[in-house]
């Protein structure tokens, strides 16, 4: 059956069910995970690269291509990306969907008509444009692993003359496989500042023409694109619920990342790098300050009894403070590269204030009556934070100061 005949037939299918739809969704995005998770990237994406796939237009396009074009395929992947499947299981299936990618856009080159319905079905023009990125990213995804395995192998390379060497062997060749890899491996990289210092080195120069001339410029590009990538842990935040943890990671590897990228666009301002990192670190500045202007409220009211209605303590309230906490404390380390410095400067001053005012306040009634548990759990709360704003010092003392009131109450 050709591609046009299948494009045709979809049309009359019946609508699946909501079980189906979901099961459907997780295979695939369990699918494309698995086939590419080195290069995949998350909206919001400001900034494409030819390295970097996002992973809901990939997940878009198998879904197109399993209901549309070849049914079959869903049945194959799920036989080949278990651990226990052969090793050459996964490169073939990638080649396969690269195949079928590379059949619907010549397809679409003769048939405006396709090229139409596909584009529609897609979700729009900038979702059928990726696809011969798409395509390409499968069609290279046995070397991913490899890049990944690069990757990690800088982090152990110590002589800055070995990691020229290692850098030079990287192959250049084909940009866009060249652009793959590098988005792979720069996810394992630990340390991109000496990435970029050894390859500023190599360029003899700073600027986008001497680095791109010299063939890394997919190293900056990759390291734009994971830099963008950490927007993405922000934007489901404001829930009891967000991973705080994961928020604070990303927000380290944002700061490693622009701080090593500032070292080629400090000087080149009128680049498109300096402009895509000045773009990324306003956008990531909008991203946290509304979290950050609600955190002062939040540790006062975990740290007190409430204004209104029976005395209580909240835990999901008391959970939001420290996870505020924590966030403002993680984007204080990042601040040179965010633009928040008088907000963050007068909250973190603020929220000093407010602990060392509530804890000696807490600690005070605590002392007054050991019994009334309340009070005991605000003053473990307001330990946490202390230890998340001052340090384990100051957070030590006044846990030993409970531990002496608790053990002259008992007698």
């Amino acid at each position: 059956m050709s591609i046009f005949s299948k494009q045709k037939s979809a049309r009359h299918s019946k609508p699946a069910k909501t079980e189906s739809n979901s099961l459907a969704h997780e295979n695939a995005q369990r699918i494309i995970d698995l086939l590419l998770g080195p290069v995949l990237v998350n909206k919001p994406v400001y900034f494409p690269s030819d390295g970097a796939v996002e992973r809901h237009q990939a997940i878009a396009t198998w879904k197109w291509l399993v209901r549309d074009i070849e049914p079959g395929l869903e049945k194959e992947a799920l036989e080949a990306i278990p651990p226990a499947a052969p090793l050459s299981a996964r490169p073939a299936i990638a080649h396969k969907l690269s195949k079928l990618i590379f059949s619907v856009l010549e397809a679409a080159g003769k048939s405006h008509e396709f090229a139409r319905r596909a584009t529609i079905q897609l979700g729009g023009v900038q979702e059928f444009e990726r696809l011969p990125l798409l395509a390409c990213a499968f069609q290279h995804q046995k070397l991913l692993g490899k890049a990944v395995n690069f990757g990690r192998a800088i982090n152990t390379i110590q002589d800055e003359n070995s990691l020229k060497l290692a850098l030079r062997s990287f192959p250049v060749e084909d940009d866009v496989a060249a652009a793959l890899m590098m988005q792979a491996a720069i996810g394992q990289v630990t340390d991109p500042h000496r990435l970029v210092r050894v390859i500023l080195s190599l360029s003899e120069g700073k600027s986008h023409r001497a680095i791109t001339q010299a063939g890394f410029a997919p190293v900056i590009q990759a390291m734009i694109a994971h830099a963008q990538n950490q927007l993405s842990c922000f934007s489901g935040m404001g829930s009891v619920f967000c991973d705080i943890d994961l928020n604070c990671r990303a927000m380290k590897r944002y700061h490693r990342l622009l701080r090593a990228l500032t070292s080629v666009t400090e000087d080149d301002k009128n680049s498109a790098w300096h402009y895509a990192v000045s773009t990324i670190i306003r956008r990531m500045s909008e991203a946290v300050e509304p979290q950050l202007g609600q955190v002062d409220a939040k540790v006062r009211q975990a740290l007190r009894k409430p204004r209104t209605g029976p005395d209580r303590v909240d835990p999901d309230l008391q959970l939001e403070a420290l996870n505020g906490l924590y966030l403002l404390s993680a984007v204080r380390e990042a601040l040179d590269m965010l633009a928040l410095n008088t907000l963050v400067s007068n909250l973190w001053n603020d929220v000093g204030k407010a602990l060392e005012v509530l804890n000696e306040r807490n600690l005070e009634m605590f002392r007054q009556n050991p019994a009334d548990t309340l009070v005991a759990q605000r003053l473990e709360t307001g330990i946490k934070m202390a230890s998340i704003r001052f340090n384990e010092e100051y957070a030590t003392i006044l846990q030993r100061a409970v531990d002496g009131a608790t053990r002259r109450a008992a007698g």
